[in-house]
């Protein structure tokens, strides 16, 4: 029976876990691997769990925290912008005002900002990058990040805002 209900943990969350991996770390592999981490924490883990969150919000915030590690290990690479079927995300188009419409140079613009943007993501510090990947890409509300992160709302907003900041530094040539 438990091994059902392990089962049944892992078939409801892998993809979650997966694809905020994915997210922010742009490695299918290194997300494969904190996907398995994940899992292996929740199965050792599980008995001490206490039901002060949703079972999918702790198994988020080990993913998420296994995912930033791995970020301060290795190289930075570039945030992908792209969902799991390789289109650009509407919150990210939307949250960026890019269109394409029917305008060929307008595609490529949007394109190059994409790039600029993706790799400005990357270099945001770790924190920054969490909450506004969490926020601004995910969709997730302000509460649920400081839950995830283990954070104060107030801490959350101010990391928010600080990350928006750096990447309209960053991103500020490509202003129409």
């Amino acid at each position: 029976c438990d091994q059902k209900a392990l089962a049944q943990i892992i078939k409801e969350n892998e993809r979650l876990v997966y694809n905020t991996a994915l997210r922010l770390l742009a490695d299918p592999v290194e997300a494969e691997c904190v996907l398995q981490e994940t899992f292996l924490k929740v199965l050792q883990a599980l008995p001490e769990f206490k039901a002060q969150s949703s079972l999918s919000t702790w198994i988020y915030r080990i993913a998420t925290n296994y995912a930033l590690m791995r970020l301060r290990v290795n190289k930075r690479r570039p945030q992908s912008l792209e969902n799991e079927e390789g289109h650009v995300s509407q919150a990210a188009m939307e949250s960026f005002n890019l269109s394409v419409g029917n305008n060929p140079l307008q595609a490529v613009m949007n394109d190059e900002l994409r790039k600029a943007m993706e790799q400005a993501i990357a270099d945001l510090p770790d924190k920054f990058r969490s909450v506004f990947v969490l926020k601004d890409i995910d969709g997730y509300s302000l509460k649920e990040i400081a839950k995830m992160l283990r954070m104060s709302l107030p801490a959350v907003k101010s990391n928010l805002h600080r990350a928006r900041l750096f990447l309209r530094d960053r991103l500020a040539g490509f202003h129409r």
